[in-house]
């Protein structure tokens, strides 16, 4: 049986998010419509990729429920920025199509740091502090260990505290993109192991 069409969710702004925001969005796409659907949004990504103050975008796709999940995560460098996506006219467009291929409300949610990367909206409950912390020590210290090697051709003779700078500040960028997107698929099933009902 074909779901009714839900209606349309649109993200409103939030005052409250810093400069660097990120914003999730969780959509579950009826089984008919994954294709048409997955066209619309690479549509969607194509216009993105204009929008002045976009930094870039990772999509989660969970096809083990009755109904496939898609996550996406639009990175803006300020909240600025984020509210002229919105308010984008061919955004606005693009929007009203949406409810042709959801099989429910469409989610929105603005995340700061690294905190959209653990805290999933829709169906998926938080993981334990614990985890969050595990995946974040797997991912930086091999980060850490990378830059202060390949640094320290460059920082040697620097005091100590300067040396660090270099590799803190690469390991934090690659960290937050692309080490932790991938991390969070790669153990999705370990850090969200909660079944749909």
């Amino acid at each position: 049986m074909t779901p009714s069409t839900p209606p349309m969710t649109v993200p409103s702004p939030s005052s409250t998010a810093p400069e660097g925001v990120t914003l999730v969005i969780t959509e579950r796409v009826r089984s008919s419509q994954v294709e048409p659907y997955e066209a619309w949004a690479r549509g969607v990504h194509a216009l993105l990729g204009q929008q002045p103050g976009f930094l870039g975008l990772h999509v989660l796709r969970d096809p083990s429920g009755p109904v496939p999940e898609y996550i996406t995560l639009l990175r803006f460098a300020s909240q600025e920025a984020l509210d002229a996506w919105r308010t984008n006219p061919a955004y606005q467009a693009a929007l009203r199509e949406l409810p042709g291929f959801t099989a429910s409300d469409v989610d929105y949610r603005e995340a700061r740091g690294l905190e959209a990367w653990f805290d999933l909206p829709g169906s998926l409950p938080a993981p334990p502090l614990w985890k969050n912390i595990v995946v974040g020590f797997v991912g930086v210290y091999p980060l850490i260990l990378l830059f202060s090697y390949l640094c320290g051709f460059f920082t040697e003779g620097w005091p100590w505290w300067a040396a660090i700078i270099p590799s803190a500040f690469l390991a934090t960028v690659f960290l937050n993109w692309p080490v932790l997107p991938l991390l969070s698929r790669l153990l999705r099933r370990w850090l969200y192991p909660a079944q749909r009902s």
